[in-house]
């Protein structure tokens, strides 16, 4: 059974209303970051967008199966031979202190670039605890 590294920032994260889909999995690291702006969908979700190193989003690493990164997969929307993508997964940098690890991430495909309602903390979770 392979395992990869998935880094969440949204739902997925603990306290997230999608962490059952990888509940089971194995936590990496609690606290670590992507460079990047998080954004509010605006449908109870977040997206990240890349950008440069001025931003960085919170979130959560995990060691997942093959077969419950297929899950996050179709929850995320994302199929690797469908063009027009809610999410893309690509593999990118994450950051924890002083470790650095290589991991999927998802970040907006051609549906979710429209998003501009900047997250200016990065972290979806404390954002909304903080929404009224």
């Amino acid at each position: 059974m392979n395992r990869r590294l998935l880094f969440v920032y949204g739902t997925l994260r603990k306290r997230g209303s999608n962490h059952h889909f990888i509940e089971t999995s194995k936590l990496i690291e609690g606290s670590c970051f992507v460079f990047g702006e998080l954004h509010d969908t605006g449908l109870g979700y977040p997206v990240l967008q890349q950008a440069g190193e001025n931003m960085k989003v919170i979130g959560e690493l995990y060691e997942v199966t093959d077969r419950e990164l297929q899950q996050v997969d179709q929850l995320e929307g994302y199929s690797p031979s469908n063009q027009t993508n809610e999410y893309i997964r690509i593999i990118n940098q994450v950051c924890s202190g002083n470790k650095y690890y290589e991991a999927y991430v998802y970040i907006a495909g051609d549906q979710l670039q429209y998003c501009h309602n900047l997250i200016k903390d990065g972290d979806w979770i404390s954002y909304c605890k903080d929404k009224p």
